[in-house]
């Protein structure tokens, strides 16, 4: 379908330069013609709704966020086998979206209810994909039992001695190994497990240092009391984006951290700069022999949510801390030619 392909693109542009407004009024608009289209085209149209999704997830619009992963996820569920490589992929974008709005509890049950439904199904690919999600859950959670006794039971099963969930378990057991340990411990890690192919693969990720605000709201809530900083009907929060770059050497440290280019005052995309800088990935093979290693671009986009502040009835975006990150390195996808599905290296998509 062309006109799901140049849609795509043409958002992609406008993202990129962070007119995320005019973005998502374009695939809002593609969405609404090409939906009739959803049978004899279902990877096309689902394509638009995750493009969509994206982009207001970016723009802090969570209502057509949260609707159109469901149309996406429904699209291929009506029109594609449970067995096609499509549907394996979205099978826990559900669950994957209430973790991005901060329902881990309903994630849970998600990712519970995708894996206990696949194995009976006979989907294993489908189980072991959502048995690692509700890995990652329970240990953000902080649910190290469960974490522990989940990972020995994925790792029991016979698709684990695949090649590649092998070593997507490893990853997975080092990632969380390495959030309770220290420098020399990491090193060791990483030394052991060596270079997981091509591409680097992220083991470590800090935290973000949070804000005055956001830290004194969240001693606030622990204690069940009243959000101390408030927002009023005038406030606004507007869009904050930066397209941060870095340098991921053979070693798996992160070097030469910079804005390469963003919204106006990057004083807020401080934390995030921190965080990149003190990540680590697996080891890189080097095959120039410049030591270079690989170079990434990010989109950081300050996270928000529209609502009504108090002694208003008009939904206005605020910030509610962190980020949103979106891998965008490489050049901006062109026009696609005529093809029957989009073209996958569109970010957004």
């Amino acid at each position: 379908m062309r006109d799901a392909q140049a849609t795509i693109a043409l958002a992609e542009v406008d993202f990129r330069d962070g007119a995320y407004l005019a973005a998502k009024k374009l695939l809002a608009a593609a969405a609404a013609r090409n939906k009739r289209h959803a049978a004899e085209a279902p990877r096309a149209v689902a394509a638009i709704y995750e493009a969509y999704a994206t982009v207001a997830l970016h723009d802090g619009d969570r209502n057509n966020y949260q609707r159109a992963v469901r149309n996406q996820v429904q699209t291929l569920r009506n029109y594609l086998p449970a067995d096609d490589v499509a549907n394996i992929s979205a099978s826990t974008a559900l669950g994957d979206m209430w973790m991005k709005i901060d329902n881990y509890r309903q994630a849970e049950i998600t990712f519970r209810g995708v894996e206990t439904s696949s194995l009976t199904a006979g989907q294993d690919r489908t189980a072991m994909l959502a048995g690692m999600k509700r890995i990652w859950l329970l240990n953000a959670m902080g649910r190290n039992q469960e974490v522990a006794a989940k990972l020995a039971e994925l790792e029991r099963r016979p698709l684990a001695q695949q090649p590649g969930f092998r070593t997507a378990l490893q990853v997975l057991r080092l990632r969380i190994a390495a959030r309770k340990a220290d420098g020399k411990e990491i090193d060791k890690m990483l030394a052991a497990i060596g270079p997981q192919g091509p591409e680097p693969v992220l083991i470590l990720s800090p935290t973000y240092e949070k804000s005055v605000t956001e830290a004194v709201n969240a001693i606030a809530g622990k204690f069940d009391l009243t959000t101390a900083v408030q927002r009023t009907g005038s406030d606004f929060d507007p869009t904050a984006w930066a397209d941060i770059g870095f340098w991921i050497r053979p070693d798996g440290q992160t070097d030469d951290v910079e804005i390469l280019r963003g919204s106006t005052n990057a004083q807020w995309a401080a934390p995030a700069l921190a965080q990149v800088a003190a990540r680590r990935y697996s080891s890189v093979v080097d095959e120039s022999g410049a030591g270079q290693g690989r170079y990434r671009v990010e989109r950081f986009t300050r996270r928000s949510a529209y609502s009504q502040g108090n002694g208003s009835l008009i939904r206005r975006r605020y910030a509610i801390g962190g980020y949103e990150v979106l891998d965008l390195t490489g050049p901006p996808a062109a026009l696609p030619k005529d093809e029957a599905a989009p073209d996958a290296s569109h970010p957004i998509q």
